[in-house]
């Protein structure tokens, strides 16, 4: 386990040393940053003004130029009183429009004269019938073999050509320095040769083409115009900062310069400054914290071995008061917990004794348990298990105490929570009994434990036997009435028939034929009632085990038994079935269910004043669902009593005429037995052009696939 002292110590150590890093990384990039903006503006400045002043020679040549073209006159002295005002110009040519000389003036005129053919310079070829004025790259002037620059005027047809010295033009831009005393200022031509290098003449003697180097490749290829970056010399391997700009009317770019190295070495004495600025401040917070923390700590240390004592009982000891306010708080809140926790010990006993009366207070047995074993229980669950100690229960599996019939239930459900259930559970002696059980996990001790509550309903269960048996009773008198009325036709016709031989006996007129027919109509009302014994007694048979049944048979069944009571009372019987409707259950009990139903319908139906009977019996497939649909046109039922017509002996009847358990059983049986579901409500119901207020029974089972 981290030692609390060591882990805030190490936290504090590394915070400061942390802060103090990045508070002097912070200063050192700041003041990098300051040094490069301060090195940008004042570069950005020097380029402008350079700019500036070549754009103003650029401008005053041309100016020349065309003042030149429109004055000059053969044999005047124009041309020489320009050349001798501007030391810019080294001399100035005027061809004819086939390129030879007719008239110039030179500082030196060694190698020139009248009616040399200059066709051929790149200078005369440069205006055309397209363009009238040309600015040059660097070229070796025919006049003096140095670096020269020309402008090039076309008007009629004269050529002018003024040629520059480059070393002349240079004298403003050598004005720019560095520190290290190296000239800050290049300027190259649009075909990327040195027009100006001061530091490297032979870069400009030899033409020297930069459009390879560093200057393009770092500088002028990937950045824009006035933004600074790095890149080597032309020359040498140094590194230089620096920007660019061009000139618009010739094309030339120029290049501003510094060292790398001497800027950065600037910032290596404010880097030392730092480091021991940032040292001496580590050291003082060091001294300042630990010594604080000394004493901090030191108090937690009397606090830590304070709460040792008050953990093992000690809740008496006096605990002394600190200096610092915060701590002084601290002991406070102890002081207080110390008499909390006394008080809570003595709550949580009488919790504990609370938790054990109720245990043991409840009506339901309860049995504490994880997935395999008892816990713990109550005194209830000793009295239904047939136990006399907890220690006969207690550390047992709880399938000993499952019937076998049950086990695989309990199997099933014994890892989640339930809702109540009904399972047949095992006594100590071996007893069987039928009880309801519930159970649900909670955290007990730091363990994930189930509490199980166990209710007998033995009684209940006999008692709904009684009722069920009840309502088989009542459904038999039912059922003895219709056999009745069934029976009274045939009955009738076998009368009938034995009196007609006997009379045509003692008449002396019987004869074979009418004796045969006689006989024949006799045995065919017999073998009628010898069917409907068997039908009535089929339907009071007890069913076993479920059973694929089909729903169109069940219903043609029951109302075949209830056939001769709808005729009675002329009850109009509509069926919609739809074909192959098979579901999983008890034939016998569905058909009592049903019959149930129909006959609460017959007696709604036999109240009513008008002649307009009806009974619907629609069947349907649902998502699945198998729907059964029993209407009616009796009126429907109450509100105040619609909630209630399942419960058991609940009947609006007269006494005479119902015990109020046959729509109890029917719930039964579909919800209980046949895991169903049954719905009723009121609704409007059309029949011959009118229309009527009605009862509807709605019935839901799961559909039987591939039977």
């Amino acid at each position: 386990m981290k030692s609390l002292k060591n882990t805030i110590s190490t936290l504090v150590l590394f915070s400061i040393i942390m802060v103090s890093i990045i508070i002097g990384i912070i200063s050192i990039i700041s003041f990098h940053d300051m040094k490069i903006n301060s090195v940008k503006h004042s570069q950005q400045q020097v380029i402008k003004q350079v700019k500036s002043q070549a754009n103003h020679l650029l401008n005053k040549i041309e100016k020349i130029s065309n003042y030149i073209i429109k004055n000059y006159k053969v044999g005047d002295t124009l041309l020489k009183n320009v050349v001798e005002l501007n030391s810019d110009i080294s001399s100035i040519l005027i061809l004819n429009k086939e390129g030879r000389i007719i008239d110039f003036y030179a500082k030196s005129n060694d190698h020139i004269y009248k009616g040399f053919d200059y066709s051929n310079k790149t200078y005369f070829k440069s205006v055309n019938k397209f363009k009238s004025s040309s600015w040059s790259n660097v070229f070796f002037s025919s006049v003096d073999n140095k670096p020269s620059i020309s402008y090039t005027l076309k008007k009629d047809n004269k050529v002018l050509v003024i040629i520059l010295r480059l070393d002349i033009f240079s004298n403003f831009i050598t004005k720019f320095q560095n520190n290290d005393n190296s000239h800050m200022i290049r300027i190259l031509d649009q075909n990327g040769i040195f027009i100006f290098n001061p530091d490297s003449i032979n870069l400009v003697n030899q033409r020297f083409n930069a459009k390879n180097s560093s200057i393009y490749n770092d500088l002028i290829n990937k950045n824009n115009e006035f933004n600074l970056a790095k890149f080597k010399n032309s020359n040498s391997n140094d590194n230089n900062f620096g920007m660019y700009t061009k000139l618009e009317k010739t094309g030339w770019t120029i290049v501003i310069r510094e060292n790398y190295d001497l800027v950065l070495n600037t910032l290596k004495g404010f880097l030392i400054s730092v480091f021991f600025v940032v040292l001496l401040f580590i050291l003082f917070i060091l001294y300042f914290v630990f010594k604080l923390f000394t004493n901090i700590f030191k108090q937690f240390d009397y606090l830590q071995e304070t709460t040792k004592d008050i953990s093992n009982g000690k809740y008496n000891k006096k605990i002394e008061k600190s200096t610092f306010k915060e701590i002084s708080e601290l002991i406070s809140s102890f002081e207080k917990m110390k008499t909390q926790i006394n008080n809570r010990e003595k709550h949580l006993k009488n919790s504990r004794d609370s938790f054990e009366f109720l245990f043991n207070s409840t009506m339901e047995a309860i049995i504490i348990h994880d997935t395999k074993y008892c816990i713990d229980v109550n005194d209830i669950t000793l009295k239904l298990l047939g136990a006399n100690s907890k220690d006969e229960i207690k550390n047992k599996s709880i399938f000993d105490f499952i019937a076998n019939s049950s086990i695989q239930t309990i199997k099933r459900k014994i890892l989640k929570d339930n809702l109540p259930y009904e399972v047949e559970l095992k006594k100590l002696n071996g007893e069987v009994f039928t009880a309801l059980i519930q159970g649900k996990f909670v955290e007990l001790n730091s363990k994930r434990l189930k509490i199980t509550n166990i209710v007998d309903i033995s009684e209940l269960k006999n008692k709904d036997k009684l009722i069920f048996q009840q309502s088989k009773m009542v459904s038999m008198g039912e059922m003895i009435g219709n056999i009745a009325h069934q029976w009274r036709q045939p009955l009738s016709s076998i009368s009938t028939a034995a009196s007609g031989i006997k009379i045509e006996k003692e008449f002396g007129i019987l004869d074979d034929k009418s004796l045969e027919s006689s006989l024949n109509m006799i045995i065919k009302n017999t073998k009628y009632l010898s069917k409907t014994i068997d039908d009535f007694r089929n339907f009071f048979k007890v069913d076993k085990e479920k059973e694929s049944i089909d729903i169109s048979f069940v219903i043609n069944k029951a109302l075949k038994l209830l056939e001769s009571s709808f005729k009675n009372h002329y009850i109009d019987i509509q069926k919609e079935f739809s074909n192959d409707l098979f579901i999983k259950g008890y034939k016998n009990e569905l058909t009592q269910a049903l019959i149930n139903i129909i006959n609460n319908a017959k007696d709604a139906l036999k109240e009513l004043n008008h002649e307009d009977r009806l009974i619907n019996i629609h069947t349907y497939l649902e998502n699945d669902i198998v729907v059964i649909s029993i209407k009616d046109n009796a009126g429907g039922i109450k509100k105040s009593i619609k909630s209630k017509i399942f419960e058991p002996y609940f009947t609006t009847k007269h006494q005479k005429q119902g015990t109020g358990i046959g729509l109890y059983m029917t719930h039964q049986i579909i919800v209980d037995h046949m895991n169903g579901k049954i719905d009723v409500n009121n609704i409007k119901i059309n029949y011959k052009n009118s229309e009527y207020i009605g009862c509807e029974f709605k019935i839901y089972f799961d559909y039987l696939k591939n039977t």
